[in-house]
């Protein structure tokens, strides 16, 4: 169970990528009139609701002190399934919701069981698994296929009360995730893997089956991202998970997850990825060039990684 002082550094950590948020929201707000519109803002919520979900997945295997660079594309993959399953069964779309949810789970399975069986490094299998992933999306089409049945696609752009759906499931994902790391034997034991793997063996967990779990995890938070995907696109674009794992992985770090793992902050991860939506909605208004977008988000992100480096040598001195 995790100490006060380490809650404690939890939250400081944290704390930073909040003022961030915070600040460059009102630099948004005082310097880009476009910007402070409601339609806008509520538009940054609902487009970083996919990334919120899979960053959601990703903190469990990262907390474990793995990685899963398959998610991307097993997103790409499950949007393609999705679209074209419904674009022919439209009657089954919740179905075939549950059915290609259920898909990316096993998969998210598969990764976990093969990195328990063949001890190699999570980063080259799941790198492989990205690979397979995206050579099935191109057998299946090279172009965009199917429909999005309109159900699915107001769980991904509809609104309540004026407010995306998309967020509710967001939030409703975090608290679960929250209590599974935090509240949970379950989290305990994955933090502790992250912490120290052999001190977790002579603990007596069970790591086989923590890995498992993280990564099937990762696998059903991949799936739902998908979905809200192919809701949003309307349609099975075989792109649409490119990218997708680095930007998940950057807001779990962002957010005061160590890639070392052994600690989680879910409510920073929720606030990276919305400095994440923010920073490509400012760029996008001001007209920015798509590659300097992205030479200006790495600046970014090494810029916030170096800043939390001071905090965690004075943490570990």
């Amino acid at each position: 169970m995790p100490s006060l002082g380490g809650i404690g550094a939890i939250a400081a950590r944290g704390g930073k990528i909040h003022f961030a948020l915070l600040l460059l929201i009102f630099v948004g707000l005082v310097a880009v009139p476009p910007f402070r519109t409601a339609g806008n803002l509520l538009n940054v919520l609902d487009q970083s609701a996919a990334l919120g979900i899979l960053a959601l997945g990703q903190v469990f295997v990262i907390a474990g002190g793995l990685i899963d660079l398959s998610v991307g594309q097993l997103v790409g993959l499950v949007t393609v399934i999705a679209c074209a399953l419904m674009g022919t069964h439209p009657d089954w779309a919740w179905p075939i919701v549950l059915g290609v949810i259920a898909f990316a789970g096993l998969v998210g399975l598969v990764n976990g069981e093969l990195i328990n069986r063949l001890k190699i490094s999570p980063l080259i299998l799941t790198f492989g698994m990205l690979s397979v992933l995206q050579g099935v999306i191109f057998l299946i089409t090279d172009r965009s296929i199917g429909q999005v049945a309109p159900s699915v696609a107001f769980i991904a752009s509809g609104k309540i009360a004026g407010l995306p759906v998309s967020l509710f499931l967001v939030w409703l994902l975090a608290v679960a995730a929250y209590i599974l790391l935090q509240r949970s034997v379950f989290g305990w034991h994955l933090l502790s893997l992250g912490h120290s793997a052999e001190a977790a063996r002579r603990a007596g967990i069970g790591i086989p089956g923590l890995v498992r779990a993280a990564y099937g995890l990762s696998g059903l938070s991949a799936g739902i991202a998908g979905i809200i995907v192919a809701g949003r696109l309307g349609t099975g674009y075989p792109n649409a998970g490119d990218g997708m794992e680095l930007d998940a992985i950057v807001a779990v770090v962002l957010g005061g997850t160590p890639l070392k793992g052994g600690r989680a902050n879910v409510l920073g991860i929720l606030s990276a990825v919305l400095l994440l939506g923010v920073v490509n909605n400012l760029l996008n208004l001001l007209l920015v060039p798509t590659f300097t977008q992205i030479l200006i988000k790495g600046l970014i992100v090494i810029a916030a990684i170096l800043a939390d480096r001071p905090a965690r040598a004075a943490r570990t001195a």
